[in-house]
């Protein structure tokens, strides 16, 4: 009986897996017009300079005339550098109409923008806010699932810029220990103090998971690989980006805010393309070859033909490896980082963080190129066990006192905040 309970769950399964793929060119052309909702409210909160809430709103493009119930859902969330941007964005609404046109269900979402100081922290904390705004859109999309026909098995979430680092910290930032110290409101009574929380966040309070089923990452990148770990492997990643990028790394380097301003070192897409490949993490990468920043965004006649490269390389995979519509394979329009030259900011990685002896059982010695300020060990629940203030280049540092175990050291310089996993015998 077993067995055939089993039996009947697994063709169930797999009947409503096929039936998402009827209909001819579904997902992969454009078969449809589209339709549009616009200025959904679906959450407020406070920002980084007002603690008055700001209501945050949605579009919503959806195939016209479309009789399928259950429609996957993919996010496309502007860029701007935290700073500026909308859902009206032209990048974004071009990407939304043409997926719809698909037969997916598109959404382009604000989020909150602005940076309380133009610093490694006043980064990390805008970017904790639009990851926040980001799972509450999530949820609000999964909560109004009948009203939009989607289906709440398949939430894409996609982003330009800024919107694929909400993506990608929407995916992959989910552990206590990854929460950076910064984040912490409780010694922090700014405008938007309020507006800080949890990995949830207070921006809606809907009951649904805010858990992502693919990313779509058009030059982002996240603050730190390791994030991104075993348990994530049923989430493949889409990556696009060019080599020349010299406003968010192509691989790992300190990040600048308008180009001018250091703020915190990121993983780009190479990087974060690396770590997944080292782990067997489902990805599909296109490097934009000799290409800055967002060349798909704007109307000269080069950047509408990036335009169609993304466009075409998104649909591709989506199709054949995400919904699996399709003979599963690598699209052959992936272009790996070998196959054209690095010159954006990363072309020099940086390693200015140097931990020994690790493992250790008495002493640490802590060196950087960049003057330290402080130093925080939290332990593996994320228990901050140490913390010192140093204004040096080194410090060493007693660990005779610590239970063995693997320790998260979390290091402020000048410039940036590092972390590195210490072992102490």
């Amino acid at each position: 009986m077993k067995r055939l309970i089993l039996f009947f769950a697994i063709a169930i399964v797999t009947t409503q897996s096929i039936a998402q793929c009827i209909g001819g060119d579904r997902y992969k052309s454009k078969i449809f017009t589209y339709d549009s909702v616009i200025n959904i409210v679906y959450g407020n909160n406070v920002t980084a300079s007002s603690a008055t809430p700001q209501d945050l709103l949605l579009d919503i493009y959806l195939p016209a005339s479309d009789t399928f119930s259950k429609r996957p859902v993919i996010f496309f969330t502007h860029g701007g550098s935290f700073l500026f941007g909308t859902k009206a964005d032209g990048d974004v609404v071009k990407l939304c109409k043409e997926f719809a046109q698909r037969g997916y269900v598109c959404v382009s979402q604000d989020y909150r923008l602005g940076i309380e100081n133009f610093d490694a922290i006043g980064a990390a904390r805008a970017v904790w806010r639009a990851m926040q705004d980001g799972r509450a859109a999530v949820r609000y999309m999964k909560a109004y699932a009948a009203t939009y026909k989607i289906d709440t098995n398949m939430i894409i979430y996609g982003g330009s810029s800024a919107g694929a680092f909400t993506a990608l910290h929407v995916a992959f930032l989910d552990q206590p220990h990854e929460i950076l110290s910064t984040i912490d409101t409780s010694n922090y009574a700014g405008a938007g103090s309020m507006g800080l929380g949890n990995f949830k966040g207070t921006t809606n309070n809907l009951p649904n998971t805010s858990n992502v089923h693919a990313i779509v990452n058009l030059c982002g990148a996240i603050g730190d690989t390791s994030w991104i770990q075993a348990k994530d492997k049923n989430i493949p990643i889409i990556s696009l980006h060019g080599p020349a990028d010299k406003t968010v790394p192509y691989g790992t380097a300190v990040i600048k805010l308008l180009n001018t301003i250091p703020l915190l070192k990121v993983d780009g897409s190479a990087s974060i393309r690396k770590k997944l490949n080292s782990v067997n993490h489902t990805n599909y990468f296109h490097t934009y070859c000799g290409q800055d920043h967002v060349p798909y965004a704007g109307t000269a006649d080069w950047q509408r033909a990036w335009m169609d490269t993304t466009i075409n390389f998104i649909a591709k995979n989506l199709y054949e490896n995400v919904l699996k519509c399709g003979a599963s394979g690598i699209y052959s329009n992936q272009v790996d980082s070998a196959d054209c030259p690095v010159t954006g900011i990363n072309a020099e990685l940086i390693s200015a963080i140097n931990i020994y002896p690790n493992p250790a059982n008495e002493l640490v010695n802590i060196e950087s190129n960049e003057k330290i300020i402080s130093i925080e060990i939290y332990d593996v629940q994320g228990k901050l066990v140490y913390s010192t203030i140093v204004n040096d280049f080194n410090s060493t540092i007693n660990i005779q006192e610590f239970v063995s175990n693997i320790y998260l050291v979390k290091i402020k310089t000048e410039l940036n905040y590092y972390q590195e996993k210490l072992l102490i015998k």
